[in-house]
This record gives C-alpha cells, sequence and structure tokens, in this order.
C-alpha cells in the first residue's frame, strides 16, 4: 500500500518516468557532458592535430639543420682554420692545414660552367664594399683549388692545373684588398686571419697538385706555390701589424 498500484502492485508511472530519465542521462553522456559519439570524435581529432603538429616541428627542423649545413660548406665566414706542423723525418716540416673548403659545385669541365664564370664577375661587380669584394674572392678561390683538386683526380690534369692558378689570382686579389684596408686602419683582422690559414691550405694543395702533376705543368705550379708564398707573407705581416 506505500505508494504502490491497489490493483497489481506496480510502481506509479511518474516513478518510471523520472528512472529512466535518469539512466538515459548516465548513458547518453561522458563525464564532459558530451555525447559518446562527439567525444570520439574530439579524441581521434586530437590525436590527428598531434600528429600532424609533430610532423610540421620535425620537418622544419630539418629544413633549419640542412639551411645551417649549406651556410657552413659555402660561407668563408663558417671555415674554422687551425694549423699544425710536422717533422717528415728528414729535417724538412712539411704543412698541414685544418681549413674546410667549399664545395666547388659545377665543375670547370661542364658546359655549364662558363655561365657560372659569368655569374661570378657580376656579383663579385655588384658587390659593394672592399672587405665583401675581398670575402667574396677568398670563395672563389677557395672553391677554384677544390675544383682543381677534383679535376687533377679525375684524370683532367692540364684544366686542373690551369684552374689552380686562376684560383691564386682570385686569392692575391683578396689578400691585396684586405691588406689595403688593413693599411687604411680598418677592422679586417678576423679576415687577415683566414687569408694567413687559407694561403697555407692553397700552398698545401699545390703541392699536392704537383706530385700528380707532370712535364711543364709542374713548373706552372710551381709558380704558383711562389706566388701564393709571397701573397701568405704580406697577409701574415698585415696581420702582425694590425695586433
Amino acid at each position: 500500500m506505500t505508494g504502490y498500484g491497489i490493483l497489481d502492485g506496480t510502481p506509479p508511472k511518474r516513478d518510471v518516468v523520472m528512472q529512466g530519465k535518469s539512466e538515459g542521462s548516465t548513458e547518453a553522456k561522458d563525464a564532459d557532458g558530451i555525447g559518446p559519439d562527439v567525444s570520439f570524435l574530439k579524441q581521434t581529432w586530437g590525436s590527428v592535430a598531434k600528429a600532424v603538429l609533430g610532423s610540421f616541428t620535425a620537418m622544419i627542423f630539418g629544413v633549419v639543420i640542412l639551411m645551417a649545413s649549406i651556410m657552413a660548406a659555402t660561407d668563408p665566414s663558417s671555415v674554422y682554420p687551425h694549423t699544425t706542423v710536422a717533422d717528415t723525418g728528414d729535417g724538412v716540416q712539411a704543412i698541414e692545414v685544418e681549413y674546410y673548403l667549399p664545395y666547388p659545385g659545377v665543375l670547370p669541365d661542364s658546359p655549364l660552367y662558363k655561365v657560372k664564370a659569368v655569374r661570378d664577375r657580376m656579383v663579385l661587380w655588384v658587390t659593394r664594399g672592399e672587405k665583401a669584394k675581398a670575402e667574396k674572392e677568398l670563395l672563389y678561390a677557395d672553391k677554384r683549388i677544390n675544383a682543381a683538386m677534383f679535376l687533377v683526380e679525375g684524370g683532367k690534369e692540364a684544366l686542373g692545373v690551369t684552374t689552380a692558378t686562376k684560383a691564386e689570382k682570385y686569392l692575391e686579389s683578396a689578400t691585396n684588398r684586405t691588406v689595403k684596408l688593413a693599411e687604411q686602419e680598418k677592422d679586417v683582422k678576423s679576415l687577415l686571419n683566414t687569408l694567413v690559414t687559407a694561403t697555407l691550405k692553397h700552398m698545401e694543395l699545390i703541392e699536392s697538385l704537383k706530385k700528380q702533376a707532370s712535364g711543364e705543368r709542374i713548373q706552372a705550379l710551381e709558380r704558383a706555390w711562389e706566388g701564393t708564398k709571397v701573397v701568405h707573407e704580406r697577409a701574415e705581416q698585415a696581420l702582425l701589424e694590425s695586433s
């Protein structure tokens, strides 16, 4: 008799309706008050968004590392020189120079090299400032001496020797510009220091080329070596005077 139907003992309809609403509410919503289908979509989208963001971040990081590597290989300001001297045992000291040369790119044996050479001259012509021009000439010199090594090692001795002599002309011009700036009391001490080491490296590579050359090409390399030695001494003297 306590709240049940008089005839059949069933609970009142109002209680049944309220109970149904309560149970339906529990099944239809999660703890955030969002239906199960909506909650599933939200979780799935969140996972996809995190994966896309992670991939994008990794891609940007990879591009930054690649660009830094390229700049280190092509920019002379990214070269960190160090010089050591080793005794060969016969009373003669061989200079071993740690100096990182940029990759030469298109070699003189390529049909596209003439285009590259014209481009280099145009870039040098439009470069403003003597120091910037000297840095550009140093870059050209380093690329060409490295190209000479590639050519000679590839069996193209004559073209390699010609490329090496052109490299030393660029190196001499870069040094002359920088020394003049030093004489004008411009701040080029860092560039002079780089040139001192660069000239040593070029002398070392020319010696290596001489061992692979023959006939008149050896004499051409000897002249190039002597000229670079004079350039080295001039850069070294200017560095001492600027200290």
